[in-house]
């Protein structure tokens, strides 16, 4: 069976997904597909899988950086997700792309798999792409978003807050020689594939949260 909701308005499509799931498709052992934007979902057991598909100029990740910026100097708090209380790095960008519609997983390793894979060169990102980094033979454990001009702004525990660094400077050369992966997320696009999957892993206790650790860049 195949359940299309392309045709709809784009504020519906969230509505869709959610009537789907009450209806029971994610439960049903029948084999089942529907679409939603660029995404296209086989739901069977846990199989998910997204249709690759150019996103619009409208549907631009560049739009979430006006909304990055709002929360400029708000300070860093390790596990923090509010603007209130404070922003470690992935919860800084989970917290942007939500206003969206994009949800993200919750550290800067599960967000490695969301959206559509970015050549981790700095001349092939595009302003609101995800940037992720890694010290050298370990785990990624840092994420920010792309600004363009070879900057970058997150949320920084060496920088004490949610700030732009830039990348030729002494504290940015230390970020661009450690990023390892990019990603390419478009709002209400393919970021739905890694939350269901995200919720999949919460829901059958695969593994645990673990939080992103504080960066160990120069001090500004």
């Amino acid at each position: 069976m195949v359940l299309l909701v392309d045709d709809l308005p784009a504020p519906q499509h969230a509505v869709a997904v959610v009537a789907l799931s009450l209806a029971g498709f994610w439960a049903s052992p029948m084999q089942a597909q529907f679409s939603v934007g660029p995404v296209r979902i086989d739901v069977a057991g846990a199989a998910v899988s997204a249709i690759k598909r150019a996103p619009s100029r409208n549907a631009s990740a560049a739009r979430v950086l006006p909304t990055a910026e709002r929360y400029l100097g708000v300070r860093y708090r390790w596990g923090g997700t509010s603007p209130k209380t404070g922003f470690d790095c992935s919860g800084f960008v989970q917290y942007v792309f939500a206003k969206h519609g994009a949800h993200l997983p919750r550290t800067s390793r599960e967000m490695a798999s969301s959206g559509a894979r970015v050549r981790p060169v700095w001349s092939a990102l595009r302003p609101g792409d995800l940037v992720l980094f890694a010290e050298p033979g370990e785990r990624i454990s840092h994420v920010a978003i792309y600004a363009g001009r070879r900057r970058i702004i997150h949320a920084s525990g060496s920088g004490r807050r949610v700030r732009y660094d830039a990348l030729d400077t002494k504290r940015g050369k230390w970020f661009a020689r450690r990023m390892v992966s990019a990603r390419r997320v478009t709002p209400r696009g393919q970021a739905l594939v890694s939350d269901l999957l995200a919720q999949r892993i919460v829901e059958t206790g695969l593994r645990g949260l673990e939080l992103d650790p504080p960066d160990n860049a120069p001090l500004p």
